[in-house]
């Protein structure tokens, strides 16, 4: 095995494992789960703009009415009762009791309406809130992973650097089979054999397969497809 394209392998691996720390810090599936509960908050507080300008209007409306009632009850109090004949008077009776009862139902109204109003100036409140917590919690992620990044800019190039000094040096058909299965998803590409089994998928290898591996020093994985070889 060509120990310079193992040496390769070994500076891909220290790549692989810090964007691995950038990634995890970055953490992209908890910043789309963040930003989609940002916007279910967001329309969540438009749905409550237009509850609130509703019972308002709603409570404006009531309002009017009960100044109205009581305006009347104003009037029924100016009311000379001694005048009144017996017809009059049970009339008049009726009327204040039927204005009494409509009141009442409306004041009932308003305290709902009002409750109401609280409940979603409350809601309001608790979504507002989320929503700025959710862009902090987005902001120091941020800032974590800028760190992160400006902690290992020197180091990243560095190493890529020296990758592309030793792919120079790599056979061609080398370092194009190793780009090939990485980009499949196999990494490492490089296993050795250990206890005559493949390194990375740990596969027993047959006696037929040991003597070829043997012979040529190096093998493709029957199970893995990951390039097998002899250490020395």
């Amino acid at each position: 095995m060509d120990k310079k394209i193992l040496e390769y392998q070994k500076l891909d691996i220290k790549l692989q494992k810090i964007n691995k720390e950038l990634n995890n810090g970055s953490n992209k599936q908890e910043t789309q789960e963040l930003i989609n509960q940002v916007k279910q908050w967001q329309n969540k507080i438009l749905e409550l703009e237009q509850d609130a300008k509703r019972l308002l209007s709603e409570l404006d409306k009531l309002m009017e009415v009960q100044k109205k009632g009581i305006a009347l009850v104003e009037k029924y109090s100016k009311t000379d009762v001694d005048k009144l004949t017996e017809q009059e008077l049970k009339d008049f009776d009726a009327k204040t009791m039927q204005t009494a009862n409509q009141l009442a139902e409306l004041d009932n109204r308003i305290v709902q309406h009002k409750l109401q109003v609280k409940k979603v100036v409350l809601d309001y409140e608790m979504y507002r809130k989320k929503i700025l917590s959710a862009k902090q919690r987005r902001e120091e992620q941020k800032q974590k992973v800028d760190s992160l990044s400006n902690q290992n800019a020197d180091i990243v190039k560095e190493i890529k650097s020296k990758l592309a000094t030793l792919e120079k040096t790599i056979d061609a058909n080398s370092i194009s089979k190793y780009k090939t299965l990485k980009a499949d998803g196999i990494f490492p590409v490089l296993v050795p054999l250990v206890d005559n089994r493949c390194g990375g998928c740990h596969m027993q290898l047959s006696a037929g397969a040991l003597d070829k591996i043997k012979s040529l020093g190096t093998m493709e994985c029957e199970q893995c497809r990951r390039i097998i070889y002899i250490e020395k």
